[in-house]
């Protein structure tokens, strides 16, 4: 360990000047800069004050030392030359604190620089430093990334900063998860000590993310199994042991994915970005710029700064963060609170939010998807699977970059319910299925019975809405009743058959078209 006569011989030290005091009583354990003599009260036992001489008009050289010594201070470096008195040598003596005095023409930040890192440079120092700050690092079990960076920052006495791409012209060490780079852990400034303990934050906290990444899978397999479950209450308490808060009050946000997700064990960037959304508005998701349709409904558009006003008002936080999920053909998101709300003026029920982060705080963007949809607010078990299942079908007919509201489907809302529901796809692909034998005619046959019976049975409506002859659709008509062996002038016949269009096109065609999407 380092002493102010070790100290005396670097380059910097030879600029100093002992005025007073033993050169060797005390171990020299930092170096810190006093600008406020409140400062040197609250200095480490061991270390070397160099005072700036703001900080020398509050106070004289006497009661300077008082303090040092009653700090256990290894010594203090004055601003400058300086002289002395029999006073001064006896009280420096008798606290055994050095009294230096710096050179006129050598700046604070220097000397402050040039003394820390001959200190730091101590192989006994080092090791003790590291040490501790690992040992610091041991006992933090179970804390979070920053409090693991602001522990191992005091420790060592360098800002530890974690960022997703290093600064070239910073030092660095990777994260690793899985074995894979997952960010770097950053830091300024040549201390040996930094470096070291730099690797040991690095692996704690790739272990606190692999952690927390596999507590994140376990509740999303625990909440896609109370998705799927026929025993509700067996899978709602199994959702509650992996920490999915069942039994709050939900609004479930289903984004739909044209790409229809990534390969196994690809990167999955729809999801990836979702959950970047979700964690950067913690406080919920909405719509904005709402339009009245002429079919009564309204609806609202995706921005790049976020969804705005979905039903997720402003009265109080969400009870837990949204957990995000590939389910089925896109993402879901799921917002719990505690609580459950009224809009004003609206009568719809809401999940409630905390205010906006501010233009200054972190932004949030969704990622590009086909369309979204939005459940209304239910509560427990049950009430997430119905939220769920509404926003799926709420986003089956949303158009590309359109988010669509259960709530505000009104008499679609039937047809949204069924073309989200599997049971009810399979059973109208089963009643259409003798329109695949029909050759040429086969690709056009659903939508020109939806069109037909759209119209009443008028076939000179269908043909303006398919640009057709009115001619072409009675023969494609009367080949497709054939083949299905229906008769259409039977009302429940009439109204199975454009029940199961309506559900067949919502799930295969772009909303608000009869344009099948091609599987190739």
């Amino acid at each position: 360990m380092r002493r102010v006569s070790d100290l005396l011989r670097t380059p910097t030290g030879r600029r100093l000047t002992l005025v007073a005091g033993p050169w060797d009583a005390r171990e020299v354990g930092s170096v810190v800069l006093v600008d406020e003599m409140r400062e040197l009260a609250t200095a480490a036992p061991g270390a070397l004050a160099i005072l700036s001489r703001h900080a020398m008009r509050s106070c004289d050289v006497l009661d300077a030392l008082r303090l040092a010594g009653r700090g256990g201070l290894a010594g203090i470096v004055l601003p400058g030359p300086s002289g002395t008195t029999p006073e001064t040598v006896e009280l420096a003596r008798r606290e055994r604190v050095a009294l230096l005095a710096g050179a006129s023409d050598h700046s604070l930040s220097d000397t402050v620089l040039g003394l820390s890192a001959a200190v730091r440079a101590d192989p006994g120092l080092l090791l003790r430093r590291t040490r501790e700050a690992i040992d610091g690092l041991g006992a933090m079990e179970g804390a979070g990334e920053d409090d693991i960076l602001r522990a191992a920052s005091a420790s060592v006495g360098v800002a530890y900063v974690v960022a997703d791409l290093a600064d070239p012209a910073a030092n660095a060490t990777v994260i690793r998860v899985g074995g894979r780079p997952d960010g770097y852990v950053c830091w300024e400034g040549e201390d040996p000590a930094a470096a070291i303990v730099a690797q040991v934050v690095a692996t704690t906290l790739g272990r606190v993310r692999a952690a927390a990444r596999e507590a994140e899978a376990a509740r999303e397999r625990a909440l896609l199994a109370l998705l799927g479950a026929k025993d509700t209450r067996t899978a709602a308490r199994r959702a509650r042991h992996e920490g999915v808060p069942v039994d709050g009050w939900h609004v479930a946000v289903f984004l739909r994915d044209p790409g229809g997700g990534a390969a196994p064990g690809a990167a999955d960037p729809v999801l990836r970005e979702a959950r970047g959304t979700a964690a950067a508005l913690p406080s919920g998701l909405g719509l904005r710029d709402e339009r009245l349709h002429d079919d009564g409904h309204r609806d609202g558009r995706l921005h790049g700064e976020g969804l705005g006003d979905a039903g997720l008002g402003d009265a109080a936080e969400l009870s837990a963060p949204p957990l995000v999920t590939r389910w089925q053909d896109g993402v879901l998101v799921l917002l719990t609170a505690d609580e459950r709300t009224t809009l004003v003026g609206t009568g719809v029920p809401h999940v409630p939010r905390a205010p906006r982060p501010s233009a200054s705080g972190p932004s949030a963007s969704w990622p590009s998807i086909a369309g979204a949809g939005v459940g209304t607010c239910q509560a427990g078990p049950d009430g997430l699977r119905r939220t769920a299942s509404q926003a799926r079908a709420a986003a089956a007919r949303a158009a590309a970059g359109e988010v669509v509201r259960f709530d505000r489907l009104g008499v679609h809302a039937l047809l949204a319910e069924l073309s989200g529901s599997d049971s009810a796809l399979v059973a109208a692909r089963d009643m259409l299925a003798p329109l695949e034998h029909l050759g040429a005619l086969s690709a056009q046959a659903v939508p020109t019975l939806k069109a037909y019976l759209d119209s009443w049975g008028s076939r000179t409506r269908a043909a303006e809405l398919l640009s057709l002859h009115p001619n072409a659709v009675a023969h494609r008509i009367r080949r497709i009743a054939e083949a299905l062996d229906a008769d259409l002038s039977d009302p429940q016949t009439r109204f199975a058959l454009q029940l199961a269009c309506h559900v067949v096109l919502d799930h295969d065609c772009l909303p608000e078209t009869t344009t099948t999407i091609s599987s190739s």
